[in-house]
């Protein structure tokens, strides 16, 4: 059954990114002024047809496979475009939120599936939208360079794409700023200054679970934005307000579950509010999402609500489109008293 919707609070934007929409507006606000509730697309890689709350049909994907199967790079691509498509508002889509000039920051793991990061260049390039892509991530350890599938991906997306600049970003090695935390009087994180120039931001993610949060999802690239670790939820949610994503997407055909054993679910969910995309990610996941406390914080700091029935979902339905992933040994949900 189709989940009701209920308006959920408008996100916080912090001051910065504000400084920088009034100098450029976007193209198009009436859809996210009118009607901030949270969608979320759904889109299983067996996707065959879907119905809107108004009865409207969505069609299905062309190839449709079993959500294990080893997928073409045709067959994800479809899978997660059909999932930007539909995670939008009602009256725009992802791409009528970027200008042609745009500087759009891609926060997007090298533990995630290369293809999925492709599938969304490919989606914002070929609608013209968008002058410069930088991929980003924070590099360390024994990873020392970005891996040859990135570096293939960006090399094709030049040469297709000639009017456009494409690049790798290796927060470790980024200029950075000293910037305080919005109404905590002491409190600073260096930030790349990327962040800060950027026009855009979109987290892309795996389907991961995390010994310490339940699960690693859109919202916890952000942890990538600080060389310090990122121990607690409010440093997450002070990170993410610097510049909230403008769009969340979250990939299942590359992910781990448990301690990090690697398993394969081939759903793609992608939405405007991350805090609702990863609610909706924990659910299919097999976690309840009043149990992941930095879902409810994010609410409170206004990113948009986390519970389920307050979520609008299009596509594959919730309660057929889940997978239970292996907890990690070491998480305990939190006591709800």
């Amino acid at each position: 059954m189709r989940r009701d919707f209920l308006l959920a609070g408008v996100g916080a934007v912090a001051a910065l990114a504000q400084e920088k929409a009034e100098e450029k507006p976007p193209e198009i606000v009436a859809g996210a002024t009118q009607d901030p509730t949270p969608r979320v697309g759904i889109v299983l890689s067996s996707f065959k047809e879907g119905e809107d709350h108004d009865g409207t049909k969505i069609a299905g994907l062309q190839d449709p496979q079993p959500t294990n199967a080893e997928l073409s790079d045709a067959q994800l691509e479809a899978m997660v475009r059909k999932a930007i498509d539909i995670g939008g508002l009602r009256a725009t889509e992802l791409y009528e939120m970027i200008a042609p000039d745009d500087w759009v920051a891609l926060l997007a793991p090298i533990r995630n599936d290369a293809r999925v990061a492709g599938a969304m260049l490919n989606y914002l390039a070929e609608h013209r939208r968008g002058a410069r892509f930088t991929l980003i991530d924070r590099l360390g350890g024994a990873q020392k360079s970005w891996p040859l599938e990135y570096t293939r991906l960006m090399a094709q997306m030049a040469a297709k794409f000639k009017s456009a600049k494409f690049e790798l970003t290796d927060l470790s090695g980024a200029p950075t700023i000293e910037l305080p935390a919005d109404g905590k009087p002491g409190v600073s994180y260096s930030i790349p200054k990327l962040v800060q120039e950027c026009d855009r931001i979109i987290t892309i993610a795996p389907m991961a679970t995390d010994a310490k949060r339940g699960v690693a999802l859109s919202m916890a690239n952000y942890a990538a934005l600080c060389a310090k670790p990122t121990d607690s939820d409010e440093a997450l949610l002070d990170l993410f307000n610097y510049k909230p994503a403008d769009f969340a997407l979250v990939c299942g055909s590359k992910g781990t579950e448990g301690d990090g054993k690697p398993v394969r679910f081939n759903v793609a969910v992608a939405g405007m509010k991350a805090v609702a995309v990863d609610s909706t990610a924990a659910l299919l996941m097999g976690f309840k999402p009043d149990d992941l406390p930095y879902l409810a914080l994010g609410e409170k700091r206004g990113f948009g609500s986390w519970d389920p029935d307050e979520i609008w979902t299009r596509g594959n339905e919730p309660e057929d489109a889940k997978h239970e992933f292996q907890k990690p040994a070491g998480w305990r949900a939190p006591s709800h008293g």
